[in-house]
């Protein structure tokens, strides 16, 4: 599974479903205290979880670890869906 998080740490533009599963190993992994290296993108930390519904992103922006205010910027798309730009760690690290 570790080969799964390290594929999405690669990744800039993730689903929805990828976005909520990478959040959900942050959780996982704050709660042991362990590092989130592997999951930052090695280049920016900033992802893209692209074609949402806006009940989708206010969704994924509220998952624990809850996102920050200067985390996140959701950007409209002209099909109805929504982009979220994310910073793809918590702050608190």
């Amino acid at each position: 599974m570790a080969d799964d998080y390290e594929r999405l740490a690669e990744k800039t533009e993730l689903t929805n479903e990828e976005a909520l599963a990478l959040k959900k190993e942050m959780v996982k992994r704050l709660e042991i205290d362990e590092t989130l290296a592997d999951l930052v993108h090695p280049a920016t930390g900033w992802r893209v979880a692209t074609r949402m519904t806006k009940s989708e992103a206010v969704n994924f922006l509220n998952q624990p670890p809850p996102t920050l205010p200067g985390e996140a910027s959701v950007t409209n798309r002209s099909d109805g869906t929504v982009d979220i730009y994310w910073y793809g760690r918590p702050s608190s690290l």
